[in-house]
């Protein structure tokens, strides 16, 4: 087992000033993730993030690289995400941890499924602070055992959580096209006074 500061830097996104910082605009010299961004299942939802224009300068250091993980601070959600868009100048909010791992001893896409499982879920849960909005404290990400197997070993869990995400998401979509079908022929069946 692994201390998570061991394997990976970790930091703050980007804290923009001013109300409309974070206000989308068309023309916006910089990309923007935001929470609503990641599923569950530390999957992009969108083909297209926002564009924000910062009142002052931004630290080049502050922007996201492929491979950098994103790790919400905020609420009771546990998700994450390998970043890999080659999007230039994209920044992550206050509301993220972004962890930078070492790839030599950590794959960014097995650090990121790591992060979102129940082991994981559970030492949340346990440190999560304050009552009207629960926050994970940097301290308490950094103290996180992570068991490291060789990177080959962490590509084959990878591969093989993909693989497993990818069949239940045609499952519940085989199962949502069946529950349709079978009311279509339901509601016909009743329009025709026909036997099923």
């Amino acid at each position: 087992m692994h201390r998570l500061i061991t394997i990976a830097d970790i930091r703050m996104g980007a804290t923009l000033r001013g109300r409309d910082a974070t206000r989308p605009v068309p023309s916006g010299s910089c990309f923007f993730v935001r929470i609503g961004d990641i599923s569950q299942d530390g999957e992009l939802l969108t083909d297209e993030l926002i564009r924000i224009e910062p009142n002052a300068a931004v630290n080049e250091d502050l922007f996201l690289r492929p491979g950098d993980v994103l790790f919400p601070n905020r609420g009771a959600r546990t998700t994450a995400l390998a970043y890999r868009l080659d999007l230039p100048r994209t920044l992550a909010g206050a509301q993220f941890f972004v962890l930078r791992p070492d790839t030599g001893r950590v794959l960014p896409e097995y650090l990121a499924w790591f992060l979102r499982t129940e082991e994981a879920a559970r030492y949340f849960e346990g440190r999560r602070k304050g009552t009207y909005v629960k926050i994970i404290q940097r301290s308490d990400l950094a103290e996180m055992e992570i068991p490291l197997p060789s990177l080959n070993v962490q590509r084959r869990i990878v591969e093989t959580a993909s693989l497993a995400l990818k069949e239940r998401i045609l499952a519940e979509r085989l199962a949502s096209l069946k529950w349709k079908l079978a009311k279509r022929l339901l509601s016909k069946a009743c329009s025709n006074h026909s036997e099923i």
